[in-house]
């Protein structure tokens, strides 16, 4: 008989060796997840109780730069005009997604060609679709009203201060619809077919079993695109760089371009960290509660 101890040895030798394979493969990611992520995001919220102009020494300020933030009408502005973008972008984004995510669930010959064009606009880099946008809603050569003035509809300023948010929010639906669209339906493919049958029977009509059946169960995947879109919202920038930076006026200077123009452009890196900061901790929340809610839903 094979002596147990020797056994036992054998096991512990593997399982050692098995245990250092598996350090060496996370290695790769865990010293990236360290270099540009961790210790970055240590930096900065050190960084938010400094003044420093990339230049000269930082200088200690404790929490001055969190009191004037509170205190500055201009953040207020930013976040309220951040939180509109979000309204605009994310409503008609989700019921345009879920329209041809219905659509596309059908049993028609012919739709399972739609869902790779449908995506094609997300792997896009924002910026060059920032620029491409900007040429096409120009109000002199812009694409879009030379065809509406062809059909007898007046040129319309796209980036005028009544207009200015709608239209950046118009280019981000684009961009993004495909992507919330693919996931609405794989959460529509993940409804068994016997709930519509047994309504069916009870004599639901379409409209019933989508209120009642589609729309629950659609739930978590309501919440999951939810808050994903608001945190991607409220990271928006390079549409806003490539098409307005900020303006006219301040109308279109969302939270993350206000945190470029002070932190890359007035030098105002302790303040720009702090306002970072405060980003970083409507996030976090964000997804707390994100992770609450699906909690309740499991």
């Amino acid at each position: 008989m094979v002596d147990q101890r020797t056994l036992a040895t054998k096991k512990k030798r593997r399982w050692n060796t098995e245990m250092w394979y598996g350090y060496g493969f996370i290695f790769p990611t865990m010293t990236a997840f360290l270099v540009f992520s961790l210790i970055p995001t240590i930096g900065v919220i050190v960084l938010s109780f400094f003044n420093w102009n990339m230049i000269n020494k930082p200088t200690f300020l404790g929490l001055d730069n969190y009191m004037f933030m509170f205190s500055n009408s201009e953040f207020w502005h930013s976040l309220w005009v951040t939180l509109k973008y979000v309204l605009y972008s994310q409503v008609s984004k989700i019921i345009f997604a879920l329209i041809i995510a219905l659509a596309l669930n059908q049993k028609v010959p012919g739709s399972k060609l739609f869902r790779i064009p449908i995506i094609m606009p997300w792997i896009v880099m924002p910026i060059a679709v920032g620029i491409v946008w900007k040429w096409i809603l120009s109000p002199s050569t812009g694409l879009l009203n030379y065809y509406l003035v062809k059909i007898g509809v007046p040129t319309i300023t796209w980036f005028s201060p009544d207009n200015v948010l709608q239209s950046i929010a118009l280019v981000d639906v684009w961009q993004y619809f495909g992507f919330t669209t693919v996931l609405f339906l794989i959460g529509l493919q993940g409804i068994s077919p016997m709930y519509y049958e047994a309504a069916n029977i009870d004599g639901a009509n379409g409209w019933r079993s989508f209120f009642h059946i589609t729309l629950p169960l659609l739930r978590p995947t309501f919440l999951f695109i939810f808050v994903t879109a608001v945190i991607g919202s409220f990271q928006v920038f390079d549409i806003v760089y490539a098409t307005t930076q900020g303006g006219p006026g301040a109308l279109s200077k969302v939270y993350y371009y206000m945190i470029y123009e002070k932190g890359f452009q007035q030098l105002q890196m302790g303040y720009a960290s702090a306002l970072s900061v405060f980003l970083f901790g409507v996030l976090f929340i964000t997804t707390l509660l994100q992770m609450h809610f699906f909690k309740d839903n499991q």
